[in-house]
């Protein structure tokens, strides 16, 4: 019986590789701003003594003025890019402080307003804040922080920082609407900062 010989049948080996790795996230430049914050409940020099120290403890704050029990606000420096602004404002209120928020002004509110409602609503669903209109024909309006917890491990995770709302408003389109944006500063030291007025006579 002759002997037949077959090509030896060769399994493909196909190497076995370790999944690409994740690119590592971009560290974000540093962004130290001094930032005013509206603040209600503080009468006493004791919360105010308080407040001002938690703010000192936390990451990138550099300094805190003018909070005193009849100013109405603090000034606060910081870098957004380490904390957010609501971590800021929880902190205040974690120590004493019954309500803050921010005011800012968006001229072209009047000739833009459907769009505008449509992102404030956005970002009232997604950043636990509520904004309201201080005077809708000159575009002014204040958003109030509500209560968060905040994500130990990273301290921007949670709530609202400035550009989610600046960056809709001001960035170019198709990004954003190219639209003026303001964040309204308090009055420097000496000057009693304008209440908002409650509606009582």
């Amino acid at each position: 019986m002759p002997i037949r010989h077959f090509a030896p049948f060769i399994i493909p080996c196909m190497a076995l590789s370790a999944p690409a790795a994740e690119p590592a996230k971009k560290a974000l430049e540093p962004h130290p701003v001094v930032r005013s914050f509206y603040v209600d409940g503080v009468t006493e020099a004791g919360v105010v003594e308080k407040i001002t120290g938690a703010l000192r403890e936390l990451p990138s704050v550099t300094q805190v003025t003018e909070l005193t029990a009849s100013s109405g606000y603090v000034r606060v420096a910081f870098d957004t890019h380490v904390i957010a602004s609501h971590l800021v404002a929880q902190t205040m209120r974690d120590n004493g402080a019954s309500s803050v928020h921010i005011a800012f002004r968006i001229p072209e509110y009047s000739q833009n307003a459907e769009k505008l409602d449509a992102l404030f609503a956005r970002i009232e669903g997604q950043r636990f804040v509520r904004i309201e209109a201080k005077d809708r024909s000159a575009g002014q309006f204040k958003l109030t922080y509500l209560p968060i917890t905040p994500d130990a491990g990273d301290p921007r995770k949670v709530g609202f920082n400035y550009g989610h709302l600046g960056h809709p408003v001001h960035d170019p389109p198709p990004k954003g609407l190219g639209l003026s944006f303001q964040l309204q500063d308090a009055p420097g030291p000496g000057v009693l900062a304008t209440k908002v007025k409650s509606g009582k006579k």
